[in-house]
């Protein structure tokens, strides 16, 4: 019987259970009982919490098979996998699971509601016995306009939120036709433009070469001074030394994200990052920890999905 281990400390017993009509389940335990039973792991589902880079693989020297839910793979070793002939099975970004995953979307709205009414700072005030309403009252959404950058399943989501606050849209997507936007009551214009003419501009498109550094210090100098940034996709789609740089200089008016470039599992990237160090003494930063799609209802239903694909491929290799 083949022997699958799971990379996830916290698992659903239902995704569990598709696994274990396919072959023998280790937990997790922990991350010393993961790294024992890691020679005899012939497959592996992985989330976030592990980093299968090159020397994490050459423990493994059964392993056939990694189950990733994720839609990004920057956490594996792919040419490794390749020169192993480990076959790698992930979440598309058009498979329908994701269809029917709100969470990144929804938490875009709350960080736009965080940082245009000064959420978190009051409440850090609100902590420290002052009461503070002139400071914090921040800004309205209605008749505002938002440029979302990226118009694929989340930015069209967020579309459909924001027209719910009476905003009114831009979008930048180079694979995105006009007709379609215009469906969905969106005006598509050029990267320059969402920038420029924008309250909040929010980012929502796929991190590759082409999308690696593309927020430059050029667009940051272009926003409203009274603009905000939010970010739920990849840290590394911008310039993180010139969103600092716009952040001291007031280029904008605040930023929220919830991705930092060079993200580590274990939480590592962060040690003198100079964002967090910005942050711990500015109330214009907010940065939370890749939540976008960590909900409960979006971990179990990608888990079961990421197993059903594991299972399925184990079982093909029986016939």
């Amino acid at each position: 019987m083949l022997n699958i281990l799971i990379a996830e400390k916290d698992f659903s017993p239902v995704a569990k259970k598709v696994l274990t009509k396919a072959g023998r389940v280790i937990d997790y335990g922990s991350k010393e009982n993961f790294l024992k039973n890691l020679p005899q792991a012939d497959a592996a589902v992985v989330g976030l919490e592990i980093k299968f880079n090159k020397s994490l693989l050459d423990k493994a020297p059964h392993l056939k098979l990694i189950g990733s839910r994720t839609t990004q793979l920057r956490y594996l070793d792919l040419a490794e996998c390749l020169r192993r002939n480990i076959k790698v099975v992930n979440i598309k970004a058009e498979s329908s699971v994701l269809k029917k995953t709100f969470s990144t979307a929804e938490e875009t709205i709350a960080l736009i509601f965080s940082v245009t009414r000064c959420l978190p700072w009051a409440f850090e005030s609100i902590k420290k016995g002052n009461w503070e309403r002139k400071k914090y009252g921040g800004t309205e959404l209605m008749d505002k306009t938002i440029g979302l950058v990226g118009f694929g399943r989340l930015g069209q989501m967020v579309a459909k939120y924001s027209q719910a606050f009476g905003m009114h849209i831009l979008a930048y997507d180079p694979y995105i036709s006009n007709t379609a936007m215009k469906n969905f009551g969106v005006k598509k214009t050029t990267l320059e433009k969402v920038f420029k003419g924008s309250d909040i501009i929010s980012l929502h498109c796929v991190y590759d070469d082409k999308t690696f550094g593309m927020i430059r210090e050029g667009h940051f100098k272009s926003m409203k001074r009274t603009a905000f940034l939010i970010n739920t996709a990849r840290g590394e789609i911008t310039d993180e030394s010139a969103l600092l740089k716009a952040l001291k200089n007031k280029w904008l008016a605040g930023a929220a994200i919830d991705t930092l470039a060079n993200e580590a599992p274990d939480g590592s990237h962060l040690i003198n990052n100079p964002l967090i160090v910005y942050a711990k003494t500015h109330e214009n930063l907010l940065i939370l920890p890749h939540l976008g799609g960590a909900t409960r209802e979006a971990t179990e239903r990608t888990q079961i999905y990421i197993s059903e694909l594991v299972a399925n491929e184990i079982k093909s290799w029986k016939k």
